[in-house]
């Protein structure tokens, strides 16, 4: 990770404002020439590292919408690769790397390396992961990244090479942190944070979920946008079309992209790791070697290459510790970060591979399971499983409006738009607590566990 100093109000301009790839290349030169002496590869154990990381991270996730012209917005500089999957990139797959490559140095992250199939793009970075549809982004960064900071740039680049004018929503959210106090300014609290997004996203809302005085969790919500949006980047009101957070379908060159992907995400946050288990996770432990073969060997020896043997992984074990994981299957992803010393322990599990030969995430036995198989790898004394399942409302209506017509009146939508059943109770756990938000376009379940023995 580069250790950069902190971005002021101008640093934020910067984003919106530097439009042509000249301006752009000159000031992220600028802006590394701020690097400490201390700069390294491996933010976690720089030779700048306090002893205290950072573990939990920040997640924004950003959806887009396209206008007719979209195609025209992709440019000269759309990036053509000769891989494999080629022919399948479309929309923000299309970004050139470095335009990537520039947003992520504003976030403080690095890439280490790159996986692709036909459906995504995904990015094993420094400090935690990326990853690229042809309609939205995830990202995922950990440590003292400035995430938050990448917004403005990201809208900029959905507007150039997507012809985006709007982001269509936005996803913000991350577990409390161990060391505030570390943080940049505008990542010490959630006030603060919740302030930056409000004056991006003026309808967006801000959530606190579990208990303030235990482990607990943030979201902030902007979209779907349906009304008039005007914000620093934009400059005048636009129209962005409805999608669900985990639509089916995206507009893509103005054309509707099928997607096989289940409509739902499930989150796992350990802290608390077992530190006989977490040995595999420093170097010398499951092997000697630093980066793609380590992460390989951590894999196999630890029990993760079991949650979904059939997908393609890319990993990293870094010096003197720590772990790293994208993996991909079809159209949806899982990641994987461990930080395994033992005063700041933090293992983080996040999917959308659901369906398709592997199993239903809708199911709840299925959710059990795939909590269990998470933690026995890293036996963790506490866990936050958050899921969130697009809400089908439209079904829902349609299911209502034909049982009236047959004289029913109770019940009628419930199987067409039903919340995730409960959490059945995980083997090894107490569930400490357990709560479902019903927003307008989906639902979110959350559980606090704490281990029994």
């Amino acid at each position: 990770m580069l250790q950069l100093s902190s971005p002021t109000a101008g640093g934020a301009q910067y984003a919106v404002s530097a439009t042509g790839n000249n301006q752009r290349e000159s000031q992220a030169e600028n802006i590394q020439s701020l690097c400490t002496p201390t700069c390294s590869t491996n933010g976690t154990h720089s030779d700048g590292y306090t002893g205290a990381f950072e573990g939990p991270e920040k997640l924004l996730e950003m959806w887009f919408a396209a206008d007719a012209g979209m195609a025209h917005h992709i440019g000269p500089d759309a990036h053509i690769s000769n891989d494999e999957w080629a022919e399948h990139r479309t929309g923000l797959r299309l970004v050139p790397r470095a335009v990537w490559s520039d947003m992520l140095d504003m976030v403080h992250c690095q890439v280490l390396s790159t996986l692709s199939n036909a459906h995504i793009d995904s990015y094993l970075l420094s400090e935690s992961s990326f990853f690229v549809y042809p309609h939205k982004l995830v990202l995922k960064t950990c440590g003292t990244t400035t995430l938050l900071y990448a917004i403005p740039r990201i809208l900029s680049i959905a507007r150039e090479h997507l012809g985006a004018m709007c982001a269509h929503q936005v996803f913000y959210s991350r577990k409390n942190f161990m060391y505030p106090d570390q943080q940049e300014e505008l990542h010490q609290s959630w006030a603060k944070e919740v302030a930056y997004l409000d004056a991006l996203f003026p309808d967006g809302a801000a959530y606190l979920i579990g208990k303030t005085n235990r482990d607990h969790w943030h979201v902030y919500l902007s979209g779907p946008e349906s009304e008039a949006v005007s914000n620093s980047l934009v400059g005048s009101p636009v129209l962005c079309p409805q999608m669900s957070r985990s639509s089916s379908q995206s507009t893509v060159h103005g054309v509707m992209q099928p997607s096989t992907s289940s409509d739902i995400t499930v989150e796992i946050l350990m802290t608390g790791l077992d530190a006989e288990r977490m040995q595999l996770m420093y170097l010398g432990g499951a092997s000697t070697e630093e980066g793609a073969s380590g992460g390989a060997a951590v894999e196999r020896k630890s029990g993760i290459s079991d949650i979904y043997p059939n997908a393609a992984t890319d990993s990293y074990l870094f010096t003197p510790c720590g772990f790293s994981l994208n993996g991909l299957q079809g159209d949806g992803y899982f990641t994987i970060h461990v930080t395994p010393e033992p005063h700041c322990s933090y293992a983080s599990f996040e999917t959308n591979v659901s369906g398709s030969g592997v199993r239903d995430l809708h199911d709840p036995q299925a959710t059990k399971h795939l909590v269990e198989q998470v933690t026995r790898v890293f036996g963790p004394k506490f866990v936050t499983v958050t899921v969130f399942k697009a809400r089908a409302i439209e079904a829902a209506q349609s299911v209502a409006e034909n049982a009236w017509a047959n004289g029913v009146k109770d019940g009628v939508a419930t199987t067409a738009d039903a919340a995730p059943l409960s959490f059945a109770p995980v083997d090894g756990y107490k569930a400490m607590d357990r709560v479902l938000y019903e927003f307008d376009h989906y639902w979110l379940r959350y559980a606090y566990y704490i281990r029994t023995d």
